[in-house]
């Protein structure tokens, strides 16, 4: 799915003093790719062309300068693919305004008629067509283009910003919980794994208090059942509850383990050494990631776990 919605930059044909903002918008972009901007974007009969830009090549030959005629055609609103007719006569343009190549710079993609067009003008000029996507591909990938991408895309940036969170600099070093097992990189995964917890299995079942004896965290499945072997090997006394790391990362649920921890403190159930030294790490590691307001797919996912009894009383569920 887009990130960027195009129809938040003002339509071209109308006179509102906006009407130039995509094409203001491709000179930035542009300048932030690398090219060199010519003729800046300006008002009346242009001739056919909206910008014109330099690109710097540097061969073994030495260096070569080509020379870009840029098109804007702002369609967002629309919807419509920019047809052959609405970029018409491109290389008497390009050759008109001493260009080498031609730039489509487009709110939507190029037709099928337009991209024949192109193709048949291969080997007299160069062309090269960004469209939203490739737009889009370009400006969300680094600090600046971000910069650039939040001018003139303020509500979408925001929106994708709240949905693809990322963790809060508030420690010097880098946030990293990785598995027991493999040692990946669970944060940095789609699928960031789960975190057990190995309690004596005598005190759960005659209801005495807890002792927690190991916390680890791993991949799921197969790094989790290597673990839960060695463990039961070690100790067959043990039983483990668990729950996945990527709830915990949500900071309704986070909230809820931390008093959950509280309240056992208080209650009288405790930890090993190992243990308690675990669950304040797997806390202060993934606290960065939790410093954030909540997603919406988020706030779905707590309204569903506040129906889960094992939720309401406590965390994990018994393996």
């Amino acid at each position: 799915m887009s990130v960027l919605d195009f129809k938040e930059i003002p339509e071209a044909h109308v006179p509102n003093g906006l009407q130039d903002s995509f094409e203001l918008f491709a000179r930035e972009c542009l300048k932030f790719i690398g090219y060199r901007v010519i003729t800046d974007p300006d008002r009346g009969a242009d001739g056919g062309v909206d910008l014109v830009v330099e690109e710097r090549r540097t061969g073994i030959g030495g260096e070569t300068i080509v020379r870009w005629l840029v098109s804007c055609k702002h369609k967002a609103s629309s919807g419509k693919s920019v047809s052959a007719v609405d970029d018409a006569n491109i290389r008497d343009r390009v050759e008109a305004n001493d260009c080498h190549g031609f730039i489509g710079f487009y709110s939507t993609i190029a037709s099928a008629g337009l991209a024949g067009v192109l193709v048949g003008l291969k080997g007299k000029i160069e062309s090269q067509i960004y469209d939203r996507e490739k737009i889009e591909g370009a400006l969300l990938h680094s600090a600046r283009g971000l910069e650039i991408a939040g001018r003139f895309f303020p509500k979408s940036l925001a929106e994708w910003k709240a949905e693809s969170p990322k963790p809060a600099k508030i420690f010097a070093g880098v946030p990293t919980l990785q598995c027991k097992v493999c040692h990946k990189e669970l944060l940095e995964q789609d699928d960031n794994g789960i975190i057990s917890m190995w309690q004596k299995m005598g005190a759960y079942k005659v209801g005495g208090k807890k002792h927690f004896e190991f916390i680890f965290w791993t991949c799921r499945g197969r790094c989790d059942r290597i673990l839960q072997q060695s463990i039961r090997e070690r100790d067959k006394t043990l039983i483990d509850g668990w729950s996945d790391v990527s709830d915990a990362l949500m900071p309704t649920y986070f909230i809820k383990w931390v008093m959950s921890v509280m309240n056992e403190l208080h209650s009288g159930d405790s930890y090993s050494e190992e243990a308690f030294d675990q669950i304040k790490e797997f806390l202060l590691q993934i606290f960065p990631y939790v410093s954030r307001h909540l997603t919406e797919k988020e706030n779905g996912r707590v309204k569903d776990l506040i129906q889960i009894p094992a939720f309401l009383g406590g965390l994990g569920s018994d393996a």
